[in-house]
């Protein structure tokens, strides 16, 4: 009787310590952290896939600490752990009730998916290259809230990132403003190529986006800004149009406003705008212009001056001289400080 009262006991002992036992587990820990909480603008949490192989990768938010462990952004690490309950009156209510602790470091690569971030011009649909009159898409990608947006050539849209492996992508619904547009665009055919995208891949700053079968259905530029941005800066005196000299009281002024991707300035007689999809150190990609409708008693010079500034995609500066060029290279503005 006393031994069968004791087995109960034992065996109580022996699972609770089985449950307190440390165990080791390998993981791989990504190179990118995003909100713990998509867009709720909490703390940022480790991207973390538990396996040995990276096969069918399935990444997750990892919401504890690896005790010992230093992430490196950019850089996927394999890593050994050893994982220990903890007692739930030694956590505190927000805290994980496992300990994490880095026991080596196995295996350490490039994490694809860190190229990804930052802002895109679209380059081609379905491998045919676009007419560089027509205003182009862009894209951005957040990889902090994991979110996707830009403008598709008339409206603004945006989506959330599903999934992300480093070479498979899925997203949600893409959203879109519903403004009217006169100017003529690509956007139905790039929604249609932007909805069948399920793989990634990213090289010398150029980001193919692939459908289920594997073919390109769109390519991107990195968009990278300016090195001589600050030489941009300031107020520019237009002083030719299309090669002539212009003379008259009313000059047309050019601003860029670089923090918030945008010119603007006068053009002889109202003010206008446009949004600064691009500018490389040789590229300047402009949104549709807008303007004020004032009419004043000599409207040439306002009108030349617009129409040449609509066909603008390339510029350089000259000492003092900043010239813009038209898709074949030809001068269509020239201005000085």
């Amino acid at each position: 009787m006393k031994f069968k009262s004791i087995v109960p006991i034992v065996a109580g002992l022996v699972i609770l310590q089985s449950c307190s036992t440390p165990k080791n587990d390998v993981l791989w820990v990504g190179g990118i952290k995003s909100e713990c909480d998509a867009g709720a603008g909490n703390s940022e949490c480790l991207k973390v896939f538990k396996g040995d192989a990276l096969k069918d990768e399935k990444w997750e938010n990892f919401h504890s600490n690896i005790e010992g462990f230093e992430f490196e952004e950019g850089f996927m690490k394999k890593i050994e752990v050893k994982t220990e309950k903890q007692d739930a009156k030694d956590v505190p209510a927000d805290a994980s009730s496992v300990k994490y602790t880095l026991i080596n470091e196995l295996d350490r690569k490039e994490d694809p998916r860190i190229h990804l971030d930052g802002n895109w011009v679209l380059a081609t649909i379905n491998g045919g290259n676009i007419n560089r009159m027509v205003v182009l898409p862009t894209l951005n990608f957040n990889l902090n809230t994991m979110m996707m947006s830009g403008n598709s050539g008339c409206n603004l849209y945006s989506a959330e990132i599903v999934r992300l492996s480093t070479s498979e992508i899925e997203i949600s619904e893409v959203p879109t403003t519903l403004k009217a547009c006169a100017n003529e665009n690509i956007e139905r055919d790039y929604h249609k190529a932007l909805s069948e995208v399920k793989g990634f891949k990213v090289e010398d700053d150029v980001l193919a986006l692939a459908n289920e079968k594997g073919d390109v259905v769109l390519s991107f530029i990195k968009v990278n800004v300016s090195k001589d941005k600050n030489a941009l800066l300031g107020e520019w005196n237009n002083t030719r149009i299309n090669g002539k000299e212009i003379n008259t009281e009313s000059i047309p002024t050019l601003v860029f406003d670089l923090d918030k991707m945008m010119v603007g300035g006068k053009d002889g007689c109202n003010s206008y705008g446009a949004e600064l999809r691009n500018f490389t150190e040789t590229d300047l990609l402009l949104s549709q212009i807008s303007s004020t409708k004032m009419m004043c008693p000599d409207m040439e010079i306002p009108d030349q001056f617009l129409n040449a500034f609509t066909s603008v995609v390339t510029y350089k500066i000259e000492g003092e001289e900043l010239i813009l060029f038209d898709k074949d290279g030809i001068e269509v503005l020239a201005f000085s400080k």
